[in-house]
């Protein structure tokens, strides 16, 4: 038994992994398997082959086809969405609807209306809905919002952040962000997520109005967008994201001003420079553009996860973090299609 946050005993949490491609593998399962206080019981996979590769690390587990069978079986905890995105929305329905909890890669669904969808149903059933938001975790960017929050730069004007990736930057086995049906959008969906929460974490803050201008792979079709910039206007501060798969190099930078300093970052380091002060370097041993799993970035999420799990109290601050991200990507396709205005945040 194990102790909840309310200082009680609790058994681990049983849950099943929905999907069992390299996020799945390398990312999700080694984190519920070190960890106490969940066991992963189930997975649901179509793939024979993947099927058995889930048998191999986990021969216990009972392996299902789709998910109807995973819920006609014995009642478990919670479910671990680890699809495309496209299969995120009807898979989050049925497991709320079953009264399981949900945890879910990003982006929580594909449309503003999806995650409006899911947010009832989640309030409905009184079941946490919660998305990973692994890059907050990551060490460069919890020592960014630390400085910023510490008021090392004072209040922040400005924030510009690029993602640089290449053209062959797929989508785990199938290499599914490329494919609109399955993927549901492009890189803005994609990279864009997680630095929508991080400007949001930045910030504290919800932007006022918000512009894009996007491209996409296929000039002649408007539905997979690979390179976006998306302007947020804030009350006192702006931000820019530039966001490609058309680069020549993968790499991480960026700029936070402040009315008394500024933040570097680029990749592996950043550098503090406060007003007054001699500038200061913090290394750290992974860059941000190495690799997609970050598997330690994702101790402190899994761990939120349980928290909201346990304690209604504090349950509903990563939901609302993940409809403010789905809410700008909506108004940035908006934007778009408008010559890129800006459009203000209750537009939607």
């Amino acid at each position: 038994m194990k102790t909840d946050n309310s200082g009680h005993d609790s058994p681990p949490l049983r849950g099943a992994l929905i999907g069992f491609g390299n996020v799945a593998e390398n990312a999700h399962l080694p984190l519920f398997q070190e960890n106490e206080h969940f066991i992963i019981d189930a997975v649901v996979e179509p793939s024979k082959e993947r099927a058995r590769r889930a048998e191999r690390f986990l021969p216990e587990a009972m392996i299902c086809p789709d998910i109807d069978h995973l819920l006609a079986e014995e009642k478990m905890d919670f479910v671990d969405i680890c699809t495309p995105p496209c299969f995120h929305e009807e898979l989050a329905l049925k497991a709320l609807r079953a009264g399981y909890h949900v945890f879910c890669e990003k982006p929580l669904a594909t449309s503003f209306d999806s995650v409006s969808r899911l947010t009832d149903e989640a309030v409905k059933h009184q079941r946490v809905l919660f998305t990973v938001n692994n890059w907050k975790y990551a060490p460069i960017w919890t020592k960014v919002i630390e400085l910023v929050h510490q008021d090392m730069i004072g209040q922040v004007q400005s924030i510009s952040l690029n993602v640089l990736r290449t053209p062959s930057s797929g989508g785990g086995l199938s290499d599914w962000r490329k494919i609109v049906e399955i993927a549901g959008g492009g890189i803005i969906l994609d990279h864009g997520w997680h630095h929508l929460y991080l400007v949001l974490s930045i910030m504290n803050a919800v932007p006022e109005s918000v512009s894009a201008k996007i491209k996409y792979l296929d000039e002649n079709r408007s539905d997979l967008d690979d390179e976006v910039d998306v302007l947020m206007q804030f009350k006192s501060a702006k931000a820019h994201l530039h966001l490609t798969w058309r680069s020549a190099e993968r790499r991480n930078f960026g700029i936070i001003e402040g009315d008394k300093g500024n933040l570097k970052i680029n990749d592996d380091h950043l550098v503090l420079h406060a007003r007054g002060q001699s500038p200061i370097r913090y290394d750290f041993p992974e860059a941000l553009s190495r690799g997609s799993h970050h598997t330690e970035w994702m101790k402190a999420v899994v761990d939120n996860f349980r928290r909201e799990v346990a304690d209604a109290n504090v349950r509903g601050s990563n939901l609302k973090e993940a409809k403010q991200c789905s809410r700008i990507i909506s108004l940035c396709y908006k934007s778009h299609q408008a010559g890129s205005s800006f459009l203000p945040i209750n537009e939607l």
